[in-house]
């Protein structure tokens, strides 16, 4: 059996954190916190986010853009698509899509509770190494998360 997939409408759990000053930016926080918590987990995970951008994957995560549609038709559109053989996730604000989703046996979650799972997930715990050497928080990433993170960071 497949690995488990969790659909996410990026902007719902963007919103609810509150973006601040450059939306952009905190699209991107969540997208590398998303792909974090899916490595660990070993959950495959789909962001939709509205609007046009260049779409990704980094590790178990891809990034797809809406473009012309509504990310809820392409969130639909994917649940439905990924449900045979899966267990699937559909995490949405939209009561509606929530809904539809499990009338056709998704999972559905809401885009708050999703966000309460990511801020309860234990970080990467870093210990000091022997003989003084500095470890970084990349050091406990996942090698392609944070491969893509470090594209993301040259502008790539």
């Amino acid at each position: 059996m497949a690995a488990e997939l969790y659909i996410v409408d990026g902007d719902n759990v963007c919103h609810l954190r509150g973006p601040g000053e450059d939306y952009a930016r905190a699209r991107e926080l969540l997208v590398a916190e998303i792909a974090g918590y899916m490595a660990q987990t070993g959950i495959d995970g789909v962001v939709v986010l509205d609007g046009h951008g260049q779409n990704r994957s980094i590790g178990r995560t891809r990034v797809t853009y809406s473009g012309r549609e509504t990310a809820d038709t392409i969130i639909e559109r994917l649940a439905h698509r990924s449900a045979d053989g899966r267990e699937v996730t559909v995490v949405s604000s939209d009561s509606v899509l929530r809904h539809v989703a499990q009338r056709s046996g998704v999972h559905a979650m809401s885009a708050r509770e999703f966000s309460d799972r990511l801020a309860a997930a234990p970080r990467a715990r870093l210990q000091p190494q022997k003989g003084g050497s500095r470890r970084l928080l990349g050091d406990a990433l996942d090698p392609a998360v944070r491969e893509a993170l470090e594209r993301m960071r040259r502008g790539g």
